[in-house]
């Protein structure tokens, strides 16, 4: 059903965007025409012997005092939060819970939401901004089983990059960090579904993964983390509902992805 409104909402913006285009274009169509008039109403006319007379005014020397009026300028563009327009190298604010550490910038929060009296490494820890906008899910431990996800898939990975190996005797098994875009289909009855992961990933996994369905997650020691990008914070900066490869390809070129790109490679176990 929210996938539904999502969709209907997404067309009328892109009504929306035709119709202000086809009312910017007659306009335009108009304007040229009433300035085509103008001009050649404002022709001299020619004199008997068959040269062209110009008016006083054109006859005039060019006035070099004159200046052309500038265009007016555009409306200035919204000054983007320190968040957004942070960098990797800026990451200095170490956090740890239950075993896993990374980075983020200063200002950043990582705290369990939701949960049954304290929260444990069972329980989702949502990372956000400076502004409280909720950019990354931690799950210190969870099972790594799709259960009830009846789809084959399709994946293209449109990043693979390994994350540093922390040492021997930390329990961190080899680890990378993806951007993936997948397609899926339900066996059950036929509905096509599509995506944009971006996340952390078993090595070992993601050798062995198929169309069937699978998790993405990690392994230290004993526990298997699951940490990735909320796709709420990604549709703030284009990643629709049902994305297409276009508007994932368009977020990896922008300075959000570097970030949470930074953020992803600096998780280790923690010291």
């Amino acid at each position: 059903m929210n996938r539904n409104r999502n969709r209907n909402r997404n067309r009328n913006r892109n009504r929306n965007r035709n119709r202000t285009r086809l009312g910017a274009l007659s306009l335009l169509s108009a304007s040229a025409l009433l300035l085509a008039s103008c001009t050649a109403g404002d022709q001299p006319a020619p004199s008997p012997d068959g040269s062209t007379q110009g008016t006083a005014a054109a006859s005039q020397p060019a006035d070099d005092s004159m200046e052309p009026t500038p265009a007016p300028s555009s409306a200035p563009e919204p000054t983007a939060s320190a968040s957004e327009n942070a960098k990797p190298a800026e990451l200095s604010k170490v956090q740890q819970i239950h075993g896993i550490e990374f980075k983020t910038p200063q200002g950043w929060s990582a705290a369990g939401e939701d949960c049954e009296g304290e929260c444990t490494e069972w329980d989702e820890w949502e990372i956000k901004d400076a502004d409280g906008k909720h950019v990354l899910t931690l799950i210190p431990t969870t099972a790594t089983s799709p259960d009830g996800d009846m789809s084959l898939y399709q994946r293209e990975l449109l990043e693979r990059t390994e994350l540093p190996d922390p040492g021997a005797g930390t329990g961190f098994h080899p680890t990378s960090f993806i951007a993936e875009f997948w397609e899926s289909t339900s066996q059950e009855d036929g509905e096509k579904d599509s995506g944009f992961d971006i996340a952390l990933a078993d090595d070992q996994m993601l050798e062995q993964r198929n169309e069937n369905p699978d998790l993405n997650f990690f392994k230290v020691g004993e526990q298997s983390p699951m940490m990735w990008v909320e796709e709420d914070y990604m549709e703030d900066y284009g990643v629709n509902d049902d994305p297409t490869q276009e508007q994932a390809q368009q977020f990896m070129d922008s300075s959000q992805y570097a970030l949470v790109r930074g953020i992803l490679l600096s998780v280790k176990p923690a010291s």
